[in-house]
């Protein structure tokens, strides 16, 4: 095949395309640097107006911890006095919260807890233990409690299938 274009025809149609293909990439390298410079624009205010908001908030104290269990509700104690009145709504999930961490077996902690208040409230306990024996003593015990009206544990966690990790579901009157 023959090229019917002379050389300098075709040298200025590949510069052409060339500059078009600079100019298009160029734009999209702009149109990304716009979505970070949003993206980090959001963060940035996130995080100078947070601290701002939780400036009249008092420190909290706490005893330092040596791993006995009789420190651990002491100073579960102190957290839950130091919160309650941070407790946005008329009944307080408080009462709640503290009997099921009061209700450990010793050894077993407690990580993380999520509520959710409404017709169906739930409060779920995320945390680690020594044995999935530990777990089944912790659940026996929460059963018995007659803040929570039932108490769940899933299956794979007391059959030993996970590692130390554990959930326990609570429902009840939050």
């Amino acid at each position: 095949m023959v090229n019917i274009l002379p050389q300098d025809s075709l040298k200025t149609v590949r510069h052409f395309y060339r500059s078009r293909a600079v100019v298009a990439g160029s734009l999209v390298a702009s149109a990304c640097g716009a979505v970070a410079l949003l993206a980090l624009l959001s963060a940035y205010t996130v995080i100078n107006t947070v601290p701002a908001s939780l400036e009249g908030f008092p420190e909290v104290k706490l005893p330092a911890s040596s791993g006995e269990d009789r420190e651990e509700v002491v100073r579960a104690q102190i957290l839950l006095k130091e919160f309650e009145p941070l407790a946005s709504s008329a009944s307080s999930s408080m009462e709640f919260i503290g009997a099921a961490l009061l209700a450990r077996p010793a050894g077993v902690l407690v990580q993380n807890i999520h509520i959710t208040r409404g017709t169906s409230a739930t409060l779920v306990l995320a945390g680690t233990a020594p044995s999935r024996d530990d777990i089944n003593a912790y659940r026996i015990s929460l059963s018995k409690d007659p803040h929570f009206k039932s108490v769940s544990v899933p299956i794979g966690i007391l059959a030993g299938a996970k590692d130390d990790r554990f959930t326990v579901t609570l429902t009840g009157d939050f």
